[in-house]
């Protein structure tokens, strides 16, 4: 038996390390269409600075990618990030505000108004939806928390997290976990005191590896025991009977996984194309960029880093300080910090030469840390144009149109970020969901 896999980011990649491990007598090939494994995954290393061109990490309270190190041999490197990084910040009104970590700080901080904090008092008694109405993640808020909450905490988290808009990205879609808890509790409060309560598990910590995230990838691969081929784009799947036929391979498979972004569907032919290809358009990518700076160690702040909530009208989105996160990634003296700019509301990115996201990038980290701009020595610069997919209104309906394909042609499965989660854990969580579904196909098929 033989499993095509389309995409060879981290969902293409440990989907076919997992079918491979289920089922060690099948034969898988992992088609990639770029000349490097990783998809979004992209570690750079520059004169004994490290940093991550995409994902810095996942959480370790979730328990898929740390399963997937483990059983590729990458759980030997893995790293925690700083407890001295927990200190995250928020742009307001030029100054950085440490997010409050606990009931007494949030009272004292000055993030929100006391208007504000009022407001989020009276959470526990609003009322749950009882229509079947899909909210944003800013009606959500200001139904729940208030308007002050939603421009100062709920729109930088957005930004940080989607680079999104916080009034076209669904909550349903993008924070499950929050919906979710609405209709099980009735109130966020509420619920945060009832799993206190039970000792709910916590989130984790922020974790990754000492060479980087794109060290999962090479042990991967490495370990994978699947066939791997870069530059070779699939145009066309092919259905005849029960088997499927690539035209970038002469070979015949039993099974194909598609693990590519939403836009890449436009450029290959397969079965029922037609009843979801204008969906997939529909699912937007904005454009990202990252700029890199080195600064002596002595002039660098504590903590994590900051966001910007949009009403600050800046030109960034904010700034990861990368090497007091994790260890390893600049040279002794020298601290990192990794400055994003764009999203869904800063599209004019797209249209930016290097030197004006340099420009830029500079002039608002100097402003906002209070650090003469000859301090800072560039070390990187990446740019996207075509970053992390959108999960506006009606997304989970383009999800349940891939299925009624998978449904209709069997044999052919979907996965990737563009679907069921853009975080690492969310897509190795769906590797080992689709490679049980694989595996129980083809055993029940072919057995």
């Amino acid at each position: 038996m033989r499993v095509a896999v389309i995409g060879g980011g981290i969902s293409g990649l440990s989907s076919a390390f997992l079918i491979k491990k289920a089922l060690p007598d099948v034969e898988i090939d992992v088609f990639e269409k770029g000349d490097v494994p990783g998809g979004t995954i992209k570690t750079v290393c520059k004169d004994g600075f490290l940093m991550e061109c995409g994902p810095n990490g996942f959480l370790s309270g979730k328990p898929s990618t740390l399963e997937i190190a483990r059983l590729s041999l990458a759980n030997g490197e893995l790293v925690e990030a700083n407890e001295n990084a927990e200190i995250r910040y928020i742009l307001k009104k030029g100054r950085l505000v440490p997010l409050p970590d606990s009931p007494v700080s949030f009272f004292k901080s000055p993030i929100l108004s006391i208007k504000g904090k009022l407001e989020i008092m009276k959470e526990p008694f609003v009322k749950p939806l009882k229509d079947d109405y899909e909210e944003t993640v800013a009606e959500f808020g200001r139904r729940r928390l208030g308007q002050e909450a939603v421009d100062f905490m709920l729109d930088p988290m957005v930004s940080g997290v989607f680079a999104g808009n916080v009034n076209n990205l669904s909550l349903k879609q993008c924070f499950p976990r929050i919906y979710q808890l609405e209709k099980d509790y009735g109130s966020l409060v509420k619920a945060m005191f009832k799993l206190k309560s039970k000792k709910a598990s916590p989130s984790g910590r922020l974790t990754s590896f000492k060479k980087g995230m794109r060290y999962l990838i090479d042990k991967l691969i490495e370990n994978g025991d699947f066939h791997f081929y870069c530059n070779t784009e699939v145009k066309s799947v092919e259905k005849q009977g029960d088997l499927f036929f690539l035209d970038a391979s002469d070979k015949k498979y039993n099974a194909v996984l598609f693990a590519i972004p939403s836009y890449a569907y436009e450029s290959i032919e397969f079965p029922d194309k037609q009843e979801v290809i204008d969906h997939l358009k529909s699912i937007y990518y904005p454009p990202m960029a990252i700029v890199s700076f080195a600064l002596r160690s002595e002039k660098m702040i504590n903590g994590f880093g900051f966001l910007i909530p949009s009403k600050e009208k800046r030109r960034i989105l904010g700034s990861l300080f990368s090497s007091n996160i994790f260890e390893n990634r600049a040279p002794d003296g020298f601290s990192l910090l990794t400055v994003m700019l764009g999203g869904d509301n800063n599209r004019e990115v797209a249209n930016l030469s290097r030197s004006e996201l340099i420009d830029i990038a500079l002039n608002e980290i100097s402003d906002i840390l209070s650090i003469d701009k000859r301090e800072f020595n560039l070390i990187e610069v990446y740019k996207t144009n075509r970053a992390i997919p959108q999960y506006y209104r009606g997304h989970g309906k383009i999800v349940e149109r891939m299925e009624k394909v998978s449904e209709k042609n069997k044999g052919i499965f979907f996965t990737g970020n563009a679907f069921y989660g853009i975080g690492i854990n969310d897509c190795t969580a769906r590797s080992f969901e689709v490679a049980d579904i694989i595996s129980n196909y083809l055993k029940g098929k072919y057995a």
